[in-house]
């Protein structure tokens, strides 16, 4: 057995000194061992089991802790010493505050000295492996128990060449006393700081090597990328802190509230977890920032329109919608059970450089240039590179604090674990515009260039290109277009622009702004705005006329991860066996198994190979998809399952595996009821890999957002289900998200012998929604239920029948998962500005779902959709005319949910007595039937004031023409709750349909103006997004600008405001 080397002496000080942490004293002082906890950690908490008396925890050390510790070679290995360092270093704090003093110098933890007599009866440790990317930890059992992070490794980069060791604790021992099951506590391992430690952490005497390497991770960060946010504290989410819609909350500023470790660790009930589980959060300031507009769809002196209040009333805010979840789950209430635990799996923020609510302007600092100053704020190409601007309007950093201070919160708060993997948002690096557009295939256009030009200066070739470096912009156009794109031509120019193209190029294309900035019809992801629970008028108004901006065509950079495995967890995938003694090897105690697999490090987003192929070379799925996780289930993966799988076999409980990647998910277009109606559409042949053509169809409609590998083999051997050839028990429960949409989804496996080949397929014959459908219930040990949660922070979507096509909103929800019964329930919140008069849109607004239902109409991959309403034929020249045919759709028809239809018509320009006239008309109109009408009268008062409308309007061209056209008029719908198809899928009841769905359309008189002959919504710029000149020319003193000098522009300070 090794001996404790003495650690007064000054050669065991020069030895260990070797590889000391940058701030970690090295004085003459018995010498700190540093090292990092691996776990637990803030997003992967230790819970104990109640009346539990062992656990171990996990740490890196140093490289010279082997010898120190008495480490043999071999892995694992004992390290009978260790207990020394653990004596020296380990402490017990509150969650609400970690200690910035203590001794290191002799056994402090268990009072006993430079002897540390007391220590090794209470401590055992174990060298169990090396540290680096990537690594497979496994315990002193050779038990997988997690993977190290790939950018975890970089950020701890200091403990490169250190080890992983296993210390099992006796929780009976005096020091471990603190840990309860009322509130958490926090490990932590500190050191001696020195004066370059200090520095980095002022007021502190002693604090954990990790808190070292983060401060010193951030503050390289700043200094090679200058957008780093600059106050890195906890935001102050306490009672009474400011918490609105247009403001962001205090930052605290206390140096324990810096973003820093933590190492959670409380004693659970002695039973099964309730377990919540929330999924693609998103939370983004830029809602904060949206919030404040004061931009109106009827702009002007419009008295007694309770709809139209300014559009930033309308924006559903994520991080306000995360924080009631939290709150619910953490609590319970009328008809919520509490939850356990929560499992937060990825997308936790949109991007990682974000707008800074603080420096955009509102309404009473600037007086009435609010609204302009505002758009140049949002303008993306103008601002977020600029030397001046970047860093004031775009730091890096502040959704993840949000996240961080929130998740921080629900532990001191409510003493709820939080369990956390990442997904693919938390490494995209820039937001795009609001409405951002692309059409893939057109050289000419602006985006689709950029993604030609960024993939010529990465040295791509046109393979590359078009198949794994294809650019987003390529991607996401395909995906808003609609299927593969065929053909030659290209391909040819791709070639030639990928051969002609330079990193030059690259710049000088990104000053057009103009072109950046243009409408077209293709949009990168349509349902942003839905998201916000806006229409894409409403939130194109808010954000300015660079609403279509793609700023990158390669947004997702792996490297981005490093803030999320620095703050919340190093470890990518983790099994936790809940219950079971750190002693118990075969885990015989366990209570239940979570199985938490994170994204990966790349993302495939683009789908498409060589268009010279005959089928595009892509999988069912087409091209430009949601995307899917490149390198799951990857092996080491597979290990962690494999040992999930057997602590559920040696206890006889339960297994439920989390990941943001889905198993099951059907595509927008797809709806449920197609198990019944068109099974032949609902199941896929599972596969090993990415598929392409001459693929069997591994990746279709029914299973969007997946992964890429080793599908087969997950299915067959860990998703219990009937006709499985797996042996072993499988998971009882799968917890998803990435889709954005609610479903609980069975399956099973089915023999195809009908095709020359016989193949097995995996058959989905149920898919329900828990939130519309009410409880779903699939006890253990019966069938493993694929779980797709909604969306944790926008608004979801869903798709019964067809109602809405993939339109129909769902509030801001999580799952909530009772294990003893595989009670499978939905949790949501729906605050409403509307019912309760604070500033939250969390009930989905039925005129939003209408409203995409209009501007997505026509496009196959949106399912063909038709037009909701529209106005027929009018007589032109029928004196007295007053009658407005409609045509509605089969869809609307089916809605039944029209209540009135009224004109708002403009009338501006000169007076007879010369003066300006700026003045909105209400032309109401008497529909011939409610629900479903086919026509709508005017009155002869409407009739009036059409005159006065078109008397001011728009006047043709040719002399003495007889055209003439409103100069702006808008349609507004009002509604009613649609009533329900069948008894259980009442989905309007969750609906807000106060607002009336509001749209721009064109009034023509080809009579001056004597009668109506033509009313239409058209497209761009004056139907589907505002009509920015004018607006501009007609309310400037309200502080709109020229959309020139919108895109042009670079954005003022905004004051003094701070966060």
């Amino acid at each position: 057995m090794a001996t404790v080397p003495n650690l007064g002496s000054s050669a065991a000080n020069a030895q260990s000194a070797k590889s000391r942490i940058p701030g970690v004293c090295d004085c003459s002082d018995p010498v700190d061992k540093s090292a990092l906890i691996l776990y637990p950690s803030l997003g992967t908490p230790l819970l104990l089991k109640e009346g539990q008396t062992k656990c171990s925890i996990f740490i890196v050390g140093e490289s010279s802790l082997k010898a120190a510790s008495g480490a043999g070679g071999l892995i694992p290995a004992p390290a009978p010493n260790l207990h020394v360092f653990v004596d020296r270093h380990l402490r017990l704090y509150s969650i609400k505050e970690k200690g910035t003093q203590t001794d290191t110098t002799t056994g402090t933890l268990f009072g006993d000295g430079n002897a540390c007599a007391t220590a090794p009866q209470h401590i055992k440790a174990w060298r169990v492996g090396r540290f680096g990317a990537g690594v497979l930890i496994k315990d002193r059992h050779r038990r997988p128990f997690a993977t190290i992070a790939p950018m975890a490794a970089q950020v701890y980069k200091d403990l490169q060449g250190g080890d992983v060791y296993e210390i099992e604790i006796d929780l009976k021992a005096a020091p471990f006393q603190g840990i309860n099951s009322g509130s958490f506590m926090s490990f932590a391992w500190m050191v001696k700081l020195n004066d370059a430690g200090k520095q980095l952490l002022p007021n502190a005497t002693h604090a954990e090597p990790q808190d070292l390497m983060i401060a010193k991770f951030l503050r390289e960060q700043s200094t090679k990328d200058p957008f780093h946010f600059a106050n890195l504290h906890e935001f102050d989410l306490s009672k009474g802190a400011r918490t609105t819609a247009n403001q962001l909350p205090p930052q605290k500023n206390g140096s324990g509230e810096r973003l820093q470790s933590w190492h959670p660790v409380k004693y659970m009930p002695a039973r099964p977890l309730k377990l919540g589980h929330l999924s693609d959060v998103h939370v983004n300031v830029r809602h904060t920032a949206m919030g404040k507009s004061m931009a109106q769809v009827l702009e002007g002196d419009v008295a007694d329109v309770k709809w139209n209040t300014p559009v930033g009333t309308k924006v559903c805010n994520s991080f306000d919608a995360l924080r009631a979840l939290f709150e619910k789950m953490a609590l319970g209430g009328d008809k919520i059970e509490k939850a356990d635990a929560v499992l937060l799996t990825g997308d936790l923020i949109d991007f990682n450089r974000n707008l800074n609510p603080a420096q955009v302007a509102a309404g009473k600092a600037t007086g009435n240039k609010a609204i302009g100053e505002q758009w140049k704020s949002f303008n993306l190409l103008a601002n977020i590179d600029d030397p001046a601007n970047g860093k004031r309007l775009y730091p890096r950093g502040l959704d993840d604090m949000l996240v961080f201070s929130l998740v921080r919160e629900m532990y001191r708060k409510h003493s709820l674990p939080v369990f956390m993997t990442s997904g693919n948002h938390e490494a995209y690096q820039v937001p795009y515009g609001i409405s951002a557009r692309v059409e893939a295939g057109a050289m000419d256009n602006w985006a689709f260039k950029l993604g030609v030009l960024e993939a010529a200066t990465k040295g791509s070739n046109v393979d590359d290109l078009l198949g794994k470096g294809a650019s987003a912009s390529v991607q996401a156009g395909v995906q808003a277009l609609g299927g593969p794109l065929f053909g030659r031509w290209l391909n040819r120019s791709v070639k030639g622009a990928v051969k002609s193209r330079a990193s030059a190029e690259v710049a000088e294309h990104k000053k057009d702004l103009e072109a950046a900035s243009a409408w077209t019809r293709g949009k990168a992801n349509e349902g942003m705005s839905r998201d916000h629970n806006m229409t894409i008028y409403e939130a194109c108004l808010a954000y300015g006329p660079t609403y279509g901006q793609a700023l990158t065509g390669f947004n997702f950079n792996g490297g981005q991860f490093d803030w999320f495995y620095a703050l919340f967890t190093p470890l990518a995938d983790v099994t936790v066996a809940y219950g079971a003694h750190s002693d118990d090897k075969h885990g015989k105690g366990t209570l239940q198994t979570l199985a938490a697999l994170g994204w990966g490090t790349s993302e495939n987003f683009k789908n498409i190979t060589d268009l010279d192929s005959k089928d595009g070379g892509v999988d069912r799925q087409g091209a430009g998809i949601l995307p899917r996780a490149v390198e799951s289930f990857s092996d080491d993966q597979l290990a962690l399952l494999k040992q999930a799988a057997a602590y559920k076999e040696a206890s006889k409980s339960t297994l439920t595996v989390a990941s943001h990647f889905t198993i099951v998910s059907f595509d927008e277009p797809e709806p449920f009821s197609n198990v019944d109606k068109a099974e032949d559409r609902c199941s896929f042949v599972p596969h090993n890999g990415a598929t392409g053509v001459g693929l069997k169809a591994a990746f279709n409609q029914v299973n969007v957002g997946t992964c890429e590998r080793n599908q087969a083999v997950y299915l067959e051997h860990y998703v219990n289900v009937p006709g499985r050839r797996g042996k072993g028990p499988g998971a009882d429960w799968h917890l998803a998200g990435h889709s954005h949409r609610s479903g609980v989804y069975k399956v099973r496996w089915q023999q195809d012998n009908a095709r020359a080949v016989a193949t097995r397929r995996v058959q989905i014959y149920s898919a329900k929604d828990p939130g519309i459908h009410e409880v779903q219930t699939v006890p253990p040990d019966t069938e493993t239920a694929l779980i797709v949660s909604s969306c944790g922070g926008p608004i979801g979507y869903q798709n019964l029948d067809g109602e809405l096509s993939a339109w129909t909103g769902r509030p801001p929800a999580g799952t909530l998962l009772d294990p003893v019964t595989g009670r499978i329930s939905q949790v949501s919140t729906s605050r409403c500005r509307i019912e309760d008069g604070r500033a939250y849109n969390e009930k989905p607004r039925l005129c939003v779902a209408l409203d995409y239902l209009h501007v997505m109409s026509g496009l196959p991959e949106k399912g063909n959709i038709v037009k909701p309403l529209e106005f027929g034929d009018i007589s032109r020249f029928a004196t007295g005319n007053t009658q407005i045919p409609l045509r509605l759709s089969r869809q609307m028809k089916t809605l039944n949910c029209i209540v009135s239809l009224t004109l708002w018509v403009f009338e501006g320009g000169k007076d007879a007595a010369g003066d300006d006239v700026r003045k909105w008309h209400r032309v109401g109109t008497k529909l011939d039937k409610l629900g479903s009408p086919s026509s709508a009268t005017i009155s002869n008062e409407g009739m009036a004031a059409l005159s006065r409308a078109f008397a001011t309007g728009v006047v043709g061209k040719q002399t003495d023409s007889a055209f003439r056209r409103i100069q702006a008029t808008f349609c507004e719908v009002g509604l009613r709750k649609p009533e329900p198809m069948k008894a259980d899928e009442d989905w309007a009841k969750d609906m807000q349909c106060t607002d009336p769905w509001v749209f721009p359309i064109s009034v023509v008189s080809l009579n001056a103006g004597r009668t109506m002959s033509n009313l239409v919504r058209v497209g761009g710029e004056k139907g589907e997004v505002p009509d920015w000149k004018w607006l501009a020319q007609t309310f400037e003193d309200n502080g709109y600008i020229d959309p020139k000098i919108a895109i042009a522009g670079k954005a003022s300070a905004a004051g003094k405001n701070k966060p």
